[in-house]
């Protein structure tokens, strides 16, 4: 079985993460690519595009928001993401699926909720779902709605969209919960493998015994301290020595938290400064040669978006450029 390295993992990575070169793909295209964009901040799927499609503009994401062909729900780890419209019935099938355990014990049944729910968007699903549900305890009520097919209503007001849109449920078919699974599964080792059975259980939340099938038949490998890792067949393992352009990723970026171990593109001595476990965010981040090596923040100040930069080592002059160009680049696409 052969071995990766870390560099050939973190290469691996970029590649199918479209970010040792942008691509010029329509959003949805690109959408897929991804599988799932972390969209708990509002900016982030759009800067995540920003850094990954060529000549990709804000009002092309809202626009398939507005539109339908991509959508903002609730389907991992209990926390927004941005999908494609085809892909949301597989992974919200799967996702209500592992949230079924929980659920069994508490009494209630989220397809009995879901008939009562009405079909305009609810700003207090917490209360309505109490009052149906006849309890007032938040977890029974938490753990109920999260077993549920929820949708966010299109973006409200300009970019960046801070005022968070309304739920609505989705009312059309799910996929078998089985073969939605499995699908997620496929796509996520498509686009962030080669990776453990850690990894994919990190990335989805789902639990083992919808896992263990989808890894079945897959291409092995081991990295550099012998863990397993599964892969689709023919995916791009890009030689290490690959360059790899400066990058900005935004907060909450999918390819910080898609793996168990983050090393392949994280450093682990910046994994407390980038991870803020306290109030459980992440920062903005940029990489030097594919790793993460600084963060940076932007603020708006007399109508204009102005960025700041913040190293977390030295840079040596060459690099510091090839970053402020960059960041050149980000501060135009945040004031177009």
């Amino acid at each position: 079985m052969r071995t990766l390295t870390l560099r050939e993992l973190n290469r691996s990575l970029l590649a199918r993460q479209l970010l040792l070169g942008r691509r010029r793909l329509p959003v949805v295209r690109a959408v897929g690519r991804l599988v799932a964009l972390q969209a708990q901040y509002a900016p982030s799927p759009y800067l995540a595009l920003w850094s990954r499609v060529d000549g990709f503009r804000k009002e092309q994401l809202t626009r398939a928001l507005v539109n339908g062909t991509v959508i903002k729900g609730g389907v991992m780890r209990g926390t927004l993401h941005v999908v494609t419209r085809d892909l949301f019935p597989s992974i919200v099938a799967a996702h209500i699926e592992s949230q079924r355990g929980r659920v069994k014990g508490l009494g209630t049944d989220p397809r009995w909720l879901a008939e009562q729910w009405p079909d305009e968007p609810s700003e207090e699903a917490h209360a309505l779902a109490g009052r149906l549900l006849g309890t007032d305890d938040r977890w029974t009520i938490a753990f109920t709605l999260r077993a549920m097919p929820w949708l966010r209503t299109a973006p409200i007001g300009e970019w960046p969209h801070n005022k968070p849109s309304p739920s609505v449920l989705w009312r059309e078919p799910l996929a078998p919960p089985e073969d939605g699974a499995r699908r997620v599964v496929r796509d996520y080792l498509a686009a962030y493998g080669p990776a453990s059975r850690d990894d994919v259980e990190q990335f989805t939340g789902f639990r083992r015994g919808q896992i263990d099938p989808a890894l079945e038949s897959t291409r092995t490998f081991r990295d550099e301290h012998g863990l397993v890792l599964h892969d689709i067949a023919r995916a791009p393992l890009p030689d290490a020595a690959t360059r790899a352009p400066v990058r900005f990723l935004p907060a909450f970026d999918s390819i910080i938290l898609a793996h168990r171990d983050r090393s392949r593109i994280l450093p682990g001595a910046y994994l407390d400064t980038v991870l803020r476990r306290k109030n459980a965010t992440t920062l903005a981040t940029f990489t030097v040669d594919g790793f993460i090596a600084g963060a940076w923040k932007i603020e708006r100040t007399r109508g204009r978006w102005t960025l700041q930069l913040d190293p977390f080592e030295p840079l040596p002059r060459r690099v510091r450029g090839e970053v402020e160009r960059e960041g050149e680049r980000l501060e135009a696409f945040y004031n177009s």
